[in-house]
C-alpha cells in the first residue's frame, strides 16, 4: 500500500517536471517495482514478463531479453513471455529465433493478436511477404477496430508493391483516425508509387491523377513533380511539362535529371539557348547525383510504425 500511495505522488508531482523527464522517473519506477516483486517471488513467470516489458520500455534491450527468457523456461506455455521475447529477439535482429518464438505464442493462443501482427510484420521484413500479409489479415479480422494493425498491413502491402491495396487500407486508417501518425505521407507515398507504375505501363492519364492525389499529402516532394513532368511529357503536354520540372529545381537545385529533361523541352520548341543552359546545370550537378539519390532513397520509405 506504501508502494501505491508513493507512485500515486509520483504522478501527481509529473506536472513540475518536462514530460521526458517524468517518463524516466516512471520507467525506473516500474523497474523498481517488478523487481522488488520479482526478488520476493522468483518464480513467477508473469512478473518477470512485466519486469522484462519495463526493461524494454527502458530502453535496456538484453536485460528485457533475460527476463522474458527466464519467464519461457519458468512457464513454457505462457504465450504472452513467448510473444514478447519475440519483440526483443525482432530488435536484437535474431530473425529465425524471433519467428520461432512469435509462431510458439500462437500455438498456444491463436487469437492473440500481438502475436499474430509481430510475426506478419517479421516476415515481410524477412522477404516472406506472402506469408506475413496472411497473419496480418488473419490479425486485423480478429480486431478490426485496431487501426495499428490496419496501418501494418497497408506497410506490408506497400513493401509488397501492391500500392493499390496499401493506399484502400491507409484510407480506411485516416477516415477512422485524421491525424493517425504516419498515415499522411504513407498515403502520399503510395499514391506516387501506383502513379510510376501507371507511368511505366504508358497510362500517362491514370498516373496523372495518381499524382495529384499524392500531391496533396506530398506538396514539396520533387519527385513528384518530376514525375508528373515526364507524365506530361508522355501526353505531349510540353508547357505542363515545363512547368512541373521547373517546380523540380526550385524544389530541389541539384535535381540532374530535371536539367536534362528541361534541355530536351527547349529544344523541342526552338529554345537554343535555354537548353544549353539547362544542358551545362545538368553536367555542374551530374557529380553529385549519385550521392543525392542515395540519400533520396534512405529517407523516402514507407517503413512500419514504432512499436
Amino acid at each position: 500500500m506504501k508502494l501505491l500511495i508513493a507512485l500515486g505522488l509520483l504522478l501527481c508531482c509529473w506536472q513540475g517536471v518536462g514530460a521526458r523527464e517524468g517518463y524516466q522517473v516512471w520507467s525506473k519506477e516500474r523497474i523498481r517495482y517488478y523487481s522488488t516483486r520479482v526478488l520476493m517471488n522468483p518464480d513467477n513467470a508473469q512478473l518477470r514478463v512485466l519486469l522484462g516489458n519495463a526493461y524494454y520500455a527502458d530502453g535496456q534491450v538484453a536485460r528485457a531479453g533475460d527476463e522474458l527468457r527466464k519467464a519461457v523456461k519458468l512457464q513454457p506455455r505462457l504465450a504472452a513471455a513467448h510473444s514478447n521475447l519475440a519483440v526483443v529477439l525482432q530488435a536484437q535482429g535474431q530473425f529465425p529465433e524471433a519467428r520461432t518464438h512469435f509462431e510458439e505464442a500462437l500455438r498456444q493462443d491463436s487469437s492473440m493478436v500481438e502475436a499474430r501482427v509481430g510475426l506478419g510484420t517479421l516476415l515481410c521484413r524477412m522477404g516472406l511477404a506472402g506469408e506475413g500479409l496472411v497473419h496480418l489479415e488473419r490479425a486485423l479480422a480478429l480486431d478490426l477496430g485496431q487501426q495499428g494493425v490496419r496501418y501494418d498491413l497497408a506497410v506490408a502491402y506497400y513493401q509488397s508493391g501492391d500500392y493499390q491495396l496499401a493506399i484502400s487500407h491507409l484510407e480506411k486508417v485516416l477516415q477512422v483516425d485524421s491525424l493517425y501518425a504516419g498515415a499522411l505521407p504513407a498515403l502520399g507515398r503510395a499514391y506516387y508509387r501506383l502513379g510510376l507504375n501507371h507511368l511505366q505501363a504508358k497510362q500517362a492519364p491514370q498516373a496523372l491523377a495518381c499524382f495529384a492525389s499524392s500531391l496533396r499529402y506530398r506538396p514539396g516532394d520533387a519527385d513528384l513533380f518530376f514525375a508528373k513532368g515526364l507524365a506530361y511529357v508522355a501526353q505531349h503536354e510540353l508547357a505542363a511539362a515545363e512547368t512541373a520540372l521547373k517546380e523540380v529545381v526550385r524544389l530541389e537545385e541539384g535535381y540532374m535529371l530535371a536539367y536534362q529533361e528541361l534541355a530536351a523541352l527547349c529544344e523541342q520548341t526552338q529554345r537554343p539557348q535555354e537548353a544549353q543552359y539547362y544542358y551545362q546545370q545538368a553536367q555542374k550537378w551530374a557529380p553529385r547525383w549519385p550521392m543525392l539519390q542515395a540519400v533520396r532513397k534512405a529517407q523516402g520509405e514507407v517503413g512500419a510504425r514504432a512499436r
